[in-house]
């Protein structure tokens, strides 16, 4: 197996299977694995760490610790690395904080960190270290496969260091069609991420599995999907029930909330049975919800909560920085064909699938805004509504700036990696539907039928949670997302997964 440096720096490299066009395009998928022998930053996983983040998983503890600001991901070394190795000329710059960021003796005093914290800890306790450990593990107990979602790829690298600490050999899984693998389109059609079988997708797995397998064998395997990565997880297991020894769910699109669509069964029904080779898009919204929360405090002129001060080189406060090329941060033209594959993939999973007995955890975002939050919603929606009357920003206006103001012509220019840094361009959205409750809740998908349908599926094998965070709760904030670690490392401790 041949592995190059990947682009997201030291630590990471990447492995490509090359498979048989299909009618679209050339396909290929990359695996992605960590060596955290190689990564300066291995013993910085995430910025504020869950007490249980050990080797094997442990029992929550409730408490916390809070590392250097060099933990954060996505530092600018990082992203530095990261344009070099895209061939871009772009340069990562350090925004402009929000509020006068904490100095260095701040940043390691918990006495003043728990002044800002204190609240959102809700009692829990919390400790400030130079880092979380002398050496990441250096024998692993078990393999973790990550899968992504939709118009997606793997980036998130303080999920690979974290689950290392844990004892993960850490690897990802990019499919054809999708971020590493995106063919160079030609005509004018962009088929990213387009099938009409989630069953394409099983030699990608198996193959991952396999190369995982070879390098540490007789570990046992965890696979890990995001989103519709969760919903592919789900069919490819039903089908190889001894190709694995656990299952870890992140949002997993499982089940489509038709709730807000007229005759929405009728609407579901026709696609799934009449549009599977229907190869035109669905109307898009104008709705950039998600992609806002992604973007930043600074992006969209959001005022910082106290809470969040001492992290304001956190990617979920400064924005998190993808690769436009593969991610499209504006969203892809949504095919009615593939649309039509999902919501089969979903009718099959409910009708026919079976799963062995093996533990799965499934974690989600929650669907209803945690109360613990509303009073710094409300304050937060509040500024940003005097703000935009104050701009002539009014509903109407914003409306109105639809027309004239393409977000996707803005994103573009904005974020786009061939372009050079304008560190005056500030993100642009017409901020349609949004609210500071999108921080803290799934914007995509519906939690509480995903834990419904999560527990129709998987019975008595299954532990789920609806968490505080983003769609993707690896991007939440940064006590959401140690939240996040705790309950994986909770789990394996319970799963009896590894052997003890």
């Amino acid at each position: 197996m041949r592995y190059i440096p990947d682009i997201l720096g030291p630590g990471f490299e990447s492995t490509r299977l090359q498979r048989e066009p299909d009618e679209f395009s050339e396909r290929s998928a990359t695996v992605v694995r960590y060596l955290p022998s190689e990564d300066p930053k291995a013993t910085l996983p995430d910025r504020v760490v869950p007490g249980n983040l050990r080797t094997g998983g442990a029992p929550k503890t409730g408490s916390f610790t809070v590392l250097p600001p060099q933990a954060s991901p996505q530092q600018a070394a990082e992203l530095d690395c990261y344009y070099t190795r895209l061939g871009s000329a772009r340069r990562a710059t350090a925004p402009q904080p929000v509020v006068k960021p904490l100095d260095e003796t701040q940043q390691s005093d918990v006495t003043a960190l728990r002044d800002y914290l204190g609240a959102e800890l809700r009692g829990q306790d919390l400790s400030v270290a130079d880092s979380w450990s002398d050496s990441a593990p250096q024998n692993p107990k078990f393999i973790v496969v990550y899968l992504h979602g939709w118009n997606d790829y793997f980036y998130q690298t303080h999920l690979a260091r974290s689950l290392t600490q844990l004892g993960a050999a850490f690897y990802a899984l990019d499919l054809h069609r999708y971020g590493r693998n995106l063919p160079d389109w030609k005509g004018g059609k962009v088929w990213n991420g387009y099938t009409e079988n989630f069953e394409e997708y099983d030699p990608e797995i198996d193959w991952a599995v396999a190369t995982a397998r070879e390098e540490h064998p007789g570990l046992p395997v965890l696979v890990m999907g995001h989103s519709n990565g969760g919903g592919i997880v789900a069919g490819w297991a039903a089908r190889h029930h001894d190709s694995f020894d656990g299952l870890i769910f992140n949002s997993p699109w499982l089940v489509q909330d038709i709730s807000m669509i007229p005759a929405g069964k009728a609407v579901r029904w026709f696609i799934a049975n009449k549009a599977q080779h229907l190869r035109i898009p669905m109307p898009q919204g104008n709705l950039t919800t998600y992609a806002d929360s992604l973007a930043g405090y600074r992006a969209i002129r959001s005022p910082l909560p106290r809470r969040l001060i001492p992290f304001q080189n956190d990617p979920s406060v400064v924005g998190w920085v993808e690769n436009p090329q593969w991610r499209i941060l504006t969203g892809l033209p949504t095919l009615l064909g593939w649309v039509s594959t999902v919501l089969r993939n979903h009718r099959w999973l409910r009708e026919s699938a079976t799963f062995p007995a093996k533990p799965v955890l499934c974690l989600t975002g929650n669907h209803e805004l945690d109360p613990f939050y509303l009073p710094e919603v409300e304050r937060v929606d509040s500024l940003l509504a005097e703000q935009w009357k104050r701009e002539g920003r009014t509903p109407l206006h914003r409306r109105l700036e639809q027309n004239g103001l393409r977000i996707e012509r803005s994103l573009h220019k904005f974020t786009h990696a061939d372009q050079p840094d304008e560190p005056e361009a500030g993100y642009r959205s017409a901020l349609l539907g949004w609210t500071e409750a999108a921080r803290h809740t799934d914007t995509i998908l519906n939690g509480e039928l995903i834990e419904q349908r999560a527990k129709e599926l998987f019975g008595d094998n299954l532990t789920v949670r609806q968490m505080s965070g983003y769609h993707d709760l690896t991007l939440s904030q940064p006590l959401e997302r140690a939240a996040f670690f705790a309950e994986i490392s909770d789990w394996l401790a319970h799963s009896e997964i590894i052997p003890k």
